[in-house]
């Protein structure tokens, strides 16, 4: 693949990531879609969380297919369904067909088209895999700070309706024609190392799917805690949390092309520590700030929304480094799923602990006692599996 080629895959899947990441500004509609649909707070975010669990499900399904002859055929239906999504949810006025087609059709969408550029990385650049793919990552932790005020610049002079109609068109007319371009020649392919194991269920695929769980639950709690926290529970302006919230998901996506140099120049386990070291230490502050101070508190989910963007961009290669590249598709979907065990997780362990316990302190120490577990399982991850029977 010549430079001039690389530079712009590298910029369509970033646009692309940029665009699909409007997925995670589902907040600023639900005001809106509260009122229309005269659902409460518990139902206005069931969209929400279906479209991510169709995201980390169709990561799984499609992984199982991905080969290089098929990525643009992929690309193509996934963008059609987050344009199909969109466009039913403009013109539907009945709940149950909004939440199938916002949660069902553009979560899958989604979770199709993501994993294509990350595939062509990881399969055509072997020495500076990491940061390509970080880069394109990037984008989808850069999204809510481009598409939020966008959307809610069109909420403002339309309606929900009109805009999520806009955003069907913005799909159709850049991201669908885009498509065409994703495509792999066989002899550029990364070769395959027989000294790494072809199956894919095998002790070290456990320890990653454990190491994702747990570090994406701890960032999506923090994520989703961030507003809540800083408001009703430490009493700081409003305003300077949601300014906050802003700076921490530029943290989230500087994170992924950071990660991925560091994992190409100190390979994968440094990096890796030293994200867990890091959520240690928010915790920590967490623990002693207790919302006494606003810049602790802002440090504190800072480093949370940071090292989400971090596992984002050191899985993949955790993926890479430990298993054939011949199945890495189907691998980094089916690791994809604790992706959507973490959301669950994270949602049953923030609640649980507010509702009965009522303090922060506790969310801190759960984080970390589930370190200690992560600890454990990367000082059990194997370089490459040799001669092991499966």
């Amino acid at each position: 693949m010549t430079k001039r080629k690389l530079t712009f895959i590298i910029l369509i899947s970033f646009y692309m990531m940029l665009l699909m990441g409007t997925v995670y500004a589902y907040s600023i509609f639900r005001t809106d879609i509260k009122e229309i649909y005269q659902v409460n707070t518990l139902l206005s975010g069931l969209p929400y969380m279906l479209s991510l669990s169709f995201y980390a499900l169709a990561m799984m399904v499609t992984g199982r297919y991905i080969n290089n002859k098929n990525l643009r055929q992929i690309v193509f239906l996934g963008s059609m369904m987050i344009v199909l999504g969109f466009f039913v949810s403009s013109v539907t006025h009945n709940f149950i067909i909004f939440t199938l087609s916002y949660g069902m059709l553009i979560g899958i969408g989604v979770g199709m088209v993501y994993g294509i550029p990350v595939y062509i990385m990881q399969r055509y650049f072997p020495k500076r895999s990491g940061l390509y793919t970080g880069i394109i990552l990037l984008g989808f932790g850069l999204s809510p700070l481009i598409t939020a005020p966008l959307g809610k610049l069109f909420l403002s002079i339309y309606n929900l309706n009109t805009t999520f109609l806009i955003l069907s068109i913005i799909f159709l007319i850049t991201q669908v024609p885009l498509s065409l371009f994703f495509k792999i020649n066989e002899e550029t392919l990364i070769e395959s190392k027989n000294n790494k194991p072809s199956l894919v269920i095998n002790q070290n695929f456990w320890i990653i799917y454990g190491l994702f769980t747990i570090t994406t639950a701890i960032g999506l709690m923090m994520i989703g805690l961030s507003y809540q926290v800083g408001v009703n529970y430490y009493g700081f302006d409003s305003k300077f949390v949601m300014l906050s919230i802003s700076i921490f998901a530029l943290c989230n996506g500087i994170a992924r092309p950071m990660f991925g140099y560091l994992i190409d120049k100190y390979d994968i386990i440094k990096p890796s520590i030293a994200s867990l070291v890091l959520i240690g230490l928010a915790a920590g502050i967490g623990i002693f700030n207790q919302g006494s101070n606003f810049y602790f508190f802002a440090l504190t989910y800072g480093l949370f929304w940071f090292n989400l963007g971090a596992w984002l961009s050191i899985m993949p290669s955790m993926i890479k480094k430990y298993f054939d590249i011949n199945h890495y598709s189907k691998i980094y979907g089916l690791v994809f799923t604790a992706y959507g065990i973490g959301a669950i997780l994270s949602t049953l362990i923030s609640g649980s602990i507010l509702d009965i316990l009522g303090k922060t302190t506790y969310i801190y120490v759960s984080i970390l006692v589930l370190l200690i577990l992560a600890f454990i399982l990367i000082s059990r991850l194997k370089s490459v599996c040799k001669g092991v029977n499966y």
